[in-house]
């Protein structure tokens, strides 16, 4: 256990700052969708399944291909899973799909449509796309991120509406691409940071909806990131930065670049009965491009440099974030 446990940390040390991560690691489960060989998987659950039921820390590795099923994450002790890639800053040289096509509508709740669930702590995800394929119509999620010390590195997320639920504890979430319409960048009571992401928008509608039930407990900030439609969409002035779940919403864009697709109010009320805005911080700081032009909503804030401060990422994610977060994706 102590050899394979120093061969794991050699290898996060040295493979994850390096551009290649086509083999697995030493002592890593593997799953291969096809022309498996003894002692591999043909599926993500099967894989996770498979790991003992304790503490330990565990590593699954995935080859190329399309998994098309629905994979839930509960185990204890640290879990690290990675995408073949032959470029690890890169999620445009992702080559590992996990998808599945679920609404709630179906299912009878949201995170029972999420086609990557996430009930457990200590979880690094590299170089994977999670996609729901449902489409517009009703809530479908990607993934649904229950847990504290959640890292997700190069990841590419893809969905319509609710794309992303980040809900409890602290997350990390660097160089990924997540895209949706409706509210989806989500959550309740979680602590997220995204670091220099794409965030796209492909339907007119509001980016984040963020909404704890009582006091201030949740908190999405988004840096130096790029806020955008996908591909030739034509969203001009049809997209918001967000809008509150509750009246206690608290959202934080710093250094951004936003494209023409963002309304020059910036933000939106969550509807007309109901506009939930009396306790919100939505908040901006030093947004550039031509998204960052306008009269911005009443109840949004711009900050000085000094209290934009208070939202740097030890402010979100707590002192220890370093002991957690792979450092090689914080440039």
């Amino acid at each position: 256990m102590l050899i394979t446990l120093l061969a794991l940390l050699l290898f996060s040390v040295g493979a994850l700052a390096s551009t290649l991560r086509t083999a697995p690691p030493p002592g890593a489960v593997v799953v291969r969708g096809s022309d498996t060989e003894a002692g591999e998987f043909s599926t993500i659950q099967a894989a996770v399944t498979s790991l003992p039921a304790d503490a330990s820390t565990q590593t699954i590795f995935i080859y190329p291909g399309t998994y098309t099923e629905q994979v839930h994450l509960t185990r204890t002790g640290n879990l690290t899973i990675i995408g073949y890639t032959t470029n690890t800053m890169d999620f445009n040289a992702n080559s590992v799909r996990l998808q599945f096509n679920l609404s709630q509508s179906l299912v009878g709740g949201g995170d029972l449509s999420a086609t990557l669930r996430i009930d457990k702590n200590n979880v690094a995800l590299y170089n994977i796309d999670v996609v729901n394929t449902f489409g517009s119509g009703s809530q479908a999620l990607a993934i649904a991120g229950y847990g504290t010390n959640l890292g997700f590195y190069a990841v590419g997320l893809y969905g319509f509406q609710d794309t992303l639920r980040a809900e409890k504890g602290v997350q990390f979430y660097s160089g990924c691409y997540i895209s949706g319409a409706v509210d989806y960048i989500f959550g309740q009571n979680g602590h997220a940071f995204f670091h220099r992401c794409t965030i796209a928008s492909t339907a007119p509608g509001a980016i984040t909806a963020d909404g704890p039930d009582t006091a201030p407990e949740s908190l999405f900030v988004i840096n130096q990131s790029n806020i955008t439609s996908s591909g030739d969409l034509s969203l001009t002035g049809q997209v918001f930065l967000g809008r509150p779940w509750s009246a206690q919403a608290q959202v934080v864009y710093i250094s951004c670049i936003l494209s023409a697709i963002i309304n020059p109010a910036g933000w939106e009320i969550w509807s007309a009965s109901d506009p939930n805005t009396s306790g919100v911080l939505f908040a901006e700081f030093n947004s550039t491009g031509p998204g960052s032009a306008g009269t911005r909503a009443s109840f949004a804030t711009q900050l000085g440099s000094s209290a934009a401060a208070a939202f740097g990422i030890a402010q979100v994610l707590g002192e220890n974030w370093m002991s957690w977060v792979d450092t090689a994706y914080y440039l």
